[in-house]
């Protein structure tokens, strides 16, 4: 190499290291490198095209590929790469494989009273008052309570149905919704004005009017996530939308039963949710071809 060659790739190793870590505030050693009036006025890119001319082209670009602008990604193509994407991988399980989680959601404590809301417009459509029960005990057992497992990696694919909310009689039907990352539709087949208010942890939130007759609308909840629905018009209407990270995710039905299937063998974290009590969690291990049983019991909590 001439020394004129070499003295030219020292500029730009420097001037590399230069951009790398910041911007054109002066140095000891950018005046060092600099001082040679040959090259003081010579620009990064034209050292650039002198180097390739070199045939250092290749040197080069191994040094600085993380100058690139970045290729645009591509949204994903199909389920199993979205949920890769969340750190959940959509895999085959056999029957011999795989197991199944059952239980009940227990209550213990006084028995929970509605609260009762006056109602002051849309009467028509809505009635005079409006009960809301805090917990939804049904033959022995806590209703619509999420179960999930909350550390499984790799299973079964997400067979949630399309999920919808509308809004009847002044009340979100459902009052809670699973669904995998994606649309939302939002729909109000009441004879009066509702709003959207979706309060998010992860998500965008989301604030909109539904007057009556409207065309169905859709929301996008894309990230694993527990929101939060209400109608501002009608401040006893709320519901719940959990955007879930895996599929195996359940409500709760009478009794408090709830059932799980397609659960690879393993050892995991199983959690439960109800809007009122909160969280509970307990371990367990699920055997192949075999049922686990267990059960959570929640305590009154003053409602």
């Amino acid at each position: 190499m001439q020394k004129d060659e070499r003295e030219l790739l020292e500029i730009l190793k420097f001037e590399f290291q230069f951009l790398k870590h910041g911007g054109y505030g002066r140095s000891p050693r950018r005046t060092q490198m600099t001082g040679n009036g040959k090259f003081r006025k010579m620009s990064v890119w034209a050292g650039l095209c002198t180097l390739a001319l070199l045939g250092g082209t290749v040197g080069w670009s191994r040094s600085t590929s993380h100058l690139a602008a970045p290729e645009p990604q591509a949204a994903p193509a199909s389920e199993s790469q979205s949920a890769a994407s969340s750190g959940y991988a959509v895999r085959a399980i056999g029957e011999s494989d795989a197991g199944t989680i059952s239980g009940r959601i227990l209550y213990s404590g006084k028995p929970v009273l509605p609260k009762r809301f006056t109602v002051t417009s849309d009467t028509s459509v809505c009635g005079n008052t409006k009960e809301v029960y805090p917990v939804r005990i049904e033959e022995g057992g806590i209703a619509e309570a999420v179960v999930w497992i909350d550390d499984i990696t790799s299973g079964k694919a997400f067979n949630f149905p399309s999920p919808m909310i509308d809004q009847k009689k002044c009340s979100f039907v459902p009052h809670i919704l699973l669904m995998k990352g994606g649309g939302l539709k939002l729909g109000n087949t009441d004879l009066c004005l509702h709003n959207i208010h979706v309060s998010s942890y992860a998500n965008r939130e989301v604030n909109k009017a539904i007057p009556p007759g409207a065309a169905t609308q859709e929301i996008t909840l894309a990230r694993a996530d527990r929101v939060t629905v209400r109608c501002d018009v009608h401040k006893w209407m709320n519901s719940y939308v959990v955007v879930a990270k895996n599929p195996y995710y359940v409500i709760s039905g009478g009794g408090g039963k709830f059932r799980l299937e397609g659960v690879p063998a393993g050892h995991y974290h199983l959690k439960v949710w109800q809007e009122s009590l909160g969280e509970l969690d307990q371990e367990v291990t699920v055997e192949p071809a075999k049922s686990t049983e267990t059960s959570f019991t929640y305590r009154a909590k003053g409602l």
